[in-house]
């Protein structure tokens, strides 16, 4: 009997294996999100759209500064998943010093910009864009944490750290808006919630040592592509957004980034599945079966988001902010959660491009990013589109946006993996 039974049980425990593990990263990101989308909606109620559309567009700076972070996470759990022998410790000690330095220079820079980001939207709180810079330190420093932990397959503490992002901002930025509801009080509470995972990942690999400068520059270059094809992809995910506060009125600025709360949580719902696929994309290049695999896995769940909104619109409306506020949405929900849900797609084909070393996805997301630019400035500038016809204009030509470069992108991928 156990002869017969023994060589089915063998294949089945990677597969055993893998799904713990899926189940625990994806419990530790559902908090994080469902923590983080707390927060997002303390702010749709307690704030009034205008302010809420300012901290939407600092949300989206931070996504898009955040793009450093997730470059080092990248790098961090490549390096570590394709590492073979000795030297495990010091990669590891690299990555982490790497993202000190990072963290550092970001900083600088988001300091120094302070007056830019101040002109371009339209926020007059010197207090709320200041305090961009240390939350955006925190969270470079954590991505080289979250690396190492990814790299090596430390997939418990890894939900941990997740885990603490969602707890800190819901608690702390949550917090605030729940004591003074303001734009600087939301900030402070964002830039103290930071902090609260860059603590436990410090603690979870304390004692890293063996890191030379050479490994450390070693692990900056690597994050050099990865952040490049990452930023081109933030930067196209959250210019609606920025759009949005450019060209439409305050109002429907408002009600676009009520909207683009779903489009978000269609977005990181399936953020697990990358999470768990990227190391054995990185350490099986041209493995196009595993990628497609995921593409439907993500692309199912995406479907069941936007036939949620179709059947609950109401609810979502009332999720989101309220009847009072936003009712003239409901309608709409569905459209933003295709729109989330493509850009789920397309971030998984991105990460396949990182994984495999795909150098030209920045060159083809960058020229999307054009060619939306001046779409929307004609669309909305103009006047063709306005109101809340503007806003579902614009939410359409971001889900067409994204839905051509994932094929385009996977195209690439399968291309490469046939040469």
């Amino acid at each position: 009997m156990s002869s017969e039974t023994a060589p089915e049980q063998e294949p089945r425990a990677p597969r055993l294996a893998f799904l713990r593990s899926a189940t625990v990263v994806a419990v530790g990101m559902a908090i994080m999100n469902v923590a983080a989308y707390g927060f997002t909606l303390i702010g749709t109620h307690r704030l009034a759209p205008e302010d809420f559309g300012a901290i939407t567009a600092l949300l989206g700076l931070l996504l898009i500064g955040n793009v450093a972070s997730l470059g080092l996470q990248a790098t961090g759990a490549r390096l570590l998943a394709t590492h073979s022998g000795e030297g495990a410790a010091a990669l590891a000690d690299s990555m982490l010093k790497a993202g000190r330095r990072a963290a550092v220079g970001l900083t600088a820079v988001c300091l120094v910009a302070t007056p830019l980001f101040m002109w371009l939207l339209h926020i007059d709180s010197v207090v709320a864009i200041l305090l961009l810079a240390p939350t955006l330190g925190f969270l470079t420093l954590m991505g080289s944490q979250l690396g190492v932990l990814q790299g090596s397959q430390r997939w418990t503490e890894l939900a941990a750290v997740y885990t603490a992002v969602g707890v800190g901002r819901l608690v702390l930025g949550g917090g605030a808006l729940l004591v003074h509801p303001s734009l600087d009080s939301a900030m402070i509470g964002l830039a103290l919630g930071a902090a609260v995972p860059v603590l436990l990942g410090g603690f979870l690999l304390r004692g890293s040592t063996g890191a030379t400068t050479e490994h450390i520059k070693e692990a900056l270059r690597e994050t050099v592509h990865g952040t490049h094809t990452l930023l081109a992809f933030f930067a196209i995910a959250n210019a609606d957004v920025l759009f949005a506060r450019a060209l439409l009125d305050p109002k429907d600025s408002g009600y676009y980034a009520a909207g683009v709360i779903v489009a978000k949580a269609c977005l990181f719902l399936p953020q697990f599945v990358i999470v768990i696929v990227f190391p054995s994309l990185a350490s099986s290049p041209g493995d196009t079966l595993r990628l497609r695999r995921a593409i439907v896995a993500v692309a199912g769940l995406g479907v069941c988001s936007v036939i949620g909104t179709l059947v609950l619109p109401d609810l979502v409306v009332t999720i989101i902010g309220g009847e009072e506020k936003y009712a003239a949405l409901g309608p709409y929900t569905w459209l933003f959660a295709i729109s989330g849900s493509a850009y789920a797609v397309l971030q998984l084909v991105v990460y396949a491009s990182i994984a495999q070393q795909e150098k030209r996805a920045a060159l083809l997301i960058w020229a999307g990013l054009a060619v939306f630019a001046v779409a929307a400035g004609i669309v909305l500038g103009t006047g063709i589109a306005t109101g809340l016809n503007g806003v579902k204009v614009l939410v359409a030509m971001t889900s067409t946006c994204a839905i051509l470069l994932s094929v385009g992108l996977a195209a690439g991928l399968h291309r490469q993996a046939n040469t």
